[in-house]
C-alpha cells in the first residue's frame, strides 16, 4: 500500500486505564447495532501531522464509531472541535487513513488546529453538525446517522485501549488484503489509537500474539479463553508510524453457538504514536451474557479461584 505523504496516524492518546473503567470497558460484540455511536475521541497528536493538501503543523482526534462510515458522505466541515476556553474549530480534513480498507471504516481521523498542549487551550469535545452516512457491519445499505451526543475528547496523555470487538463475517472479511491466514473465525479488535510494539515503535509480533485472549462463553456456560494462532491487519503501510488502530484475532473453530464475551491482553505491550504504552486490558462486549471481571480472570488464569 502506498504511503500517503506528509502525515502518519496520528491516533488516540488515552487517558483512561482499565481500571478506571470498573475494571472492564463496555462495548459491543455482535454486529447488531441499531443504532450509532461514538466509541472514543482523544486528541492524538499535538502539531505533529498534516493534510492530504499540504497543510504541516497539525493535531489530530481520530474518532471511533460502532458504525463504519460512509467515505464519501464525509466532510471536515461534519465536525466542530470544542476547545477548553470555550472556542471551538472545524477540522482542516477528516480522513478515513490509516485505517482505509473497505472493513475499516470505523475511524474517522480529525486534522486540524485543535489546541496547544503546552499553554492551552485544548480540545475537550466532538460534535457531528454534518449529515453523515453510515452502516453497521454487515448491514446492506448506507443510512443517514441522526444526531449524536456530544463526545468528550480525552487529553493526550495516556495508553491505548481496546474500545470494540465483534466477530468478522466472511462478506465482511473478503477481500481484505491483510486477512488472517490461517484460523476459522476472525474477531476484529479496535482500539482506541495506533498500535505499534512498545518500546521500539516497531509492528507488533509475537508477545501481543502469546498474549492476546479472545474470552467466549460456550453454550453449557463454561467460560473460556482462546490464545489466537496468528494476529492479522498488520504491516498496512510501509512504516510502522502508520499502523492503523485494530487488529484481527485468527482463531481456531469453535463450538457452535459461543458467544464472544470479551477481550484480553497484558500491559505494556503495545505502544500509541506518542510513545504511551498500553495497561492491561479486560474489555467486555455488550450483552446479557457479558462476563463478569471474574470470569475474565478465570478464564484467563484456570488456577485461580472465584
Amino acid at each position: 500500500m502506498r504511503r500517503v505523504p506528509g502525515y502518519a496516524l496520528a491516533a488516540i492518546g488515552a487517558v483512561l486505564l482499565v481500571w478506571a473503567l470498573s475494571a472492564t470497558a463496555a462495548g459491543a460484540g455482535s454486529i447488531a447495532r441499531p443504532e450509532p455511536r461514538i466509541l472514543s475521541a482523544s486528541w492524538g497528536t499535538d502539531n505533529a501531522v498534516g493534510c492530504p493538501a499540504g497543510e504541516q503543523g497539525l493535531d489530530n482526534i481520530p474518532v471511533t464509531f460502532n458504525w463504519f462510515i460512509h467515505r464519501s458522505s464525509m466532510q471536515a466541515t461534519d465536525f466542530r472541535v470544542v476547545r477548553s476556553d470555550g472556542t471551538t474549530a472545524t477540522p482542516t480534513c477528516a480522513l478515513q487513513f490509516p485505517p482505509d480498507e473497505p472493513d475499516e471504516g470505523q475511524t474517522v481521523n480529525l486534522i486540524g488546529d485543535f489546541g496547544d498542549s503546552a499553554s492551552g487551550p485544548t480540545p475537550v469535545a466532538i460534535r457531528v453538525v454534518g449529515a453523515l452516512e453510515g452502516e453497521a457491519p454487515g448491514a446492506t445499505r448506507w443510512r443517514q446517522v441522526p444526531p449524536l451526543p456530544q463526545a468528550d475528547v480525552e487529553p493526550l496523555s495516556g495508553g491505548p485501549y481496546i474500545v470494540d470487538a465483534w466477530t468478522l463475517t466472511p462478506a465482511i472479511y473478503r477481500g481484505d488484503a491483510n486477512r488472517c491466514t490461517v484460523g476459522r473465525t476472525f474477531v476484529r479488535v479496535m482500539w482506541s489509537n495506533g498500535l505499534t510494539a512498545y518500546p521500539t515503535g516497531a509492528e507488533v509480533g509475537g508477545p501481543v500474539v502469546a498474549s492476546y485472549r479472545a474470552i467466549y462463553r460456550l453454550p453449557n456456560g463454561k467460560v473460556v479463553a482462546i490464545a489466537p494462532l496468528g494476529v492479522a491487519d498488520l504491516h498496512d503501510h510501509p512504516s510502522a508510524a502508520n499502523a492503523d488502530n485494530m487488529h484481527d484475532l485468527c482463531l481456531p473453530r469453535l463450538p457452535r453457538g459461543a458467544k464472544l464475551t470479551g477481550v484480553t491482553i497484558a500491559g505494556g505491550l503495545i505502544q500509541d504514536p506518542n510513545g504511551d504504552p498500553n495497561a492491561a486490558q479486560k474489555f467486555r462486549t455488550a450483552g446479557h451474557w457479558g462476563p463478569s471481571a471474574q470470569d475474565l480472570d478465570l478464564a484467563t488464569n484456570p488456577g485461580s479461584s472465584r
